[in-house]
């Protein structure tokens, strides 16, 4: 095979894999930022909005069984100071001593060191105990006692404590904060 013949062989070929590379065109992609349709998502989006909706029902009227002068935090929870403290509100990162009750809204004891010589430490900010006793530590001056519900997404959840607290169940909580370490 001479050259001219080669110089056209090789044309051919590189026309053929330019025609193919051209031809196989790509189905257009998502835009990364956008989720595809989801139907199992619209539902648990669904479900999540009645578990609120019905949690909020049980803690009001556990609110006013117990005629209690509650106000709603933002973030969900009811809270109402029992015992003003002093000084300054713990933030990230302080260490803080504090005494706590859980109960369930039916009245059920399942965890507590309230009023005794035992005490907690946690450092705020480091998801070492549920966030609503965290949120409600913060809203606290040493010295202060609150009584705050909580609803489940701040307790326990959707998995209970697998003991004495159910999925789903909204919590009574006390808290005393004794002290706060910067």
């Amino acid at each position: 095979m001479n050259m001219k013949h080669r110089i056209l062989a090789w044309t051919n070929i590189a026309a053929l894999l330019l025609l193919l590379l051209v031809g196989c065109k790509q189905a257009p992609q998502l835009p990364a930022n956008k989720l595809p349709p989801d139907d199992e998502n619209a539902k648990l989006i669904t479900l999540d909005k009645a578990i609120v909706s019905t949690e909020d029902s049980q803690m009001l009227q556990y609110i006013h069984q117990h005629k209690l002068n509650m106000q709603k935090d933002p973030l969900g929870f009811w809270i109402t100071i029992l015992q003003k403290g002093k000084g300054a509100f713990p933030k990230n990162n302080n260490v803080v001593t504090y005494q706590y009750s859980i109960s369930l809204l039916d009245g059920t004891r399942c965890s507590s060191n309230y009023n005794t010589i035992k005490t907690s430490t946690l450092q705020i900010g480091h998801a070492k105990t549920i966030r609503g006793i965290e949120l409600g530590l913060m809203k606290l001056q040493q010295g202060g006692q609150a009584l705050i519900l909580l609803p489940s997404v701040l307790g326990y959840s959707v998995s209970g404590d697998r003991h004495a607290i159910p999925p789903y169940s909204p919590l009574v909580v006390c808290l005393k904060l004794i002290s706060i370490k910067t």
